[in-house]
């Protein structure tokens, strides 16, 4: 994750929510990993920040995870009947909303590790 303010102005954050996932791939240089949804069944992204081993972390093992959710503030490019879902901000989204969403919109949400656990 990028630590510019610039990044950080441009991005809501939405919530905070625990997921079982298991870690498909993880790639240092970017410092992400890919991650299955034991719930919706969908992988998507998720930024691993400095302070978390991404060593530690093993491909195929399912983990008890804290997400952050953000969401761009830069709407630009995003159909009309979607707008309300990133404009609207003091509504509390399902967690497997934003998974769904990050499948049409993957530039337009972010996930950030912010806990980890193995199950």
């Amino acid at each position: 994750m990028s630590g510019s303010l610039d990044r950080q102005a441009n991005w809501n954050f939405r919530k905070t929510e625990q997921r079982l996932v298991v870690i498909k791939t993880k790639n240092q240089e970017v410092r992400k990993a890919a991650a299955l949804d034991s719930l919706t069944n969908l992988t998507f992204a998720i930024e691993i920040p400095e302070n978390i081993s991404l060593e530690n972390l093993q491909v195929e093992k399912e983990y008890l995870a804290r997400l952050n959710v953000y969401t761009s503030g830069i709407l630009v490019g995003i159909d009309a009947e979607f707008v309300n879902f990133f404009d609207a901000i003091d509504v509390d989204q399902k967690m497997e909303d934003f998974i769904k969403a990050y499948w049409v919109y993957p530039s337009k949400i972010r996930f950030e590790l912010a806990d980890l656990e193995e199950t």
